[in-house]
């Protein structure tokens, strides 16, 4: 059972992410946005349905610390948490430490907690962790054109949103 005060959030997860689809990516059939080897990584079971991949997506948060955001700060954690979903835990969290001013080494300790917790402005480290992950896209995208052109408007479009949030 998906706790109270992680469903809102996991429950955007999976209506950004979609169904079940291989959508041509190089990585294997996506499950509600959850990869094989993001599964084999956190040693989860390939989700079937929705409650399955939110069940995932709990367990990971907790797994990798991430969980903590939520009671902090939506938009802080849905900036971070869907930049991790999308393009890696540790991408994401390294991010989230370069923005709290702590050692960006991806993995969410006591000192990265205080400093986040610390924080009077959550939207200003939103920000920042959002314009990691514009950079992160920006350099998918001109790295490999042929393999992430064709992402880039939804990717875009998603950032814009995030964006909107922090206005």
């Amino acid at each position: 059972m998906i706790r109270e005060e992680l469903r809102p959030l996991i429950d955007q997860v999976l209506d950004r992410e979609g169904g079940i689809a291989d959508v041509g990516d190089g990585k294997g059939v996506t499950r509600f946005g959850q990869t094989p080897i993001w599964l084999a990584e956190w040693d989860l079971p390939p989700p079937k349905t929705p409650e399955e991949a939110a069940e995932n997506y709990q367990t990971w948060l907790d797994l990798c610390g991430l969980a903590f955001l939520v009671p902090l700060s939506d938009i802080l954690a849905d900036t971070v948490i869907d930049f991790a979903v999308h393009s890696g835990t540790r991408t994401a969290i390294r991010a989230l430490q370069r923005a709290a001013g702590t050692v960006p080494d991806g993995v969410i300790g006591p000192k990265t907690r205080a400093a986040i917790t610390q924080t009077t402005h959550p939207y200003w480290l939103a920000r920042n962790v959002l314009a990691d992950r514009l950079e992160v896209m920006g350099r998918a995208i001109t790295g490999d054109p042929t393999r992430h052109a064709k992402n880039a408007k939804g990717w875009m479009i998603r950032a814009a949103n995030q964006l909107r949030e922090l206005a």
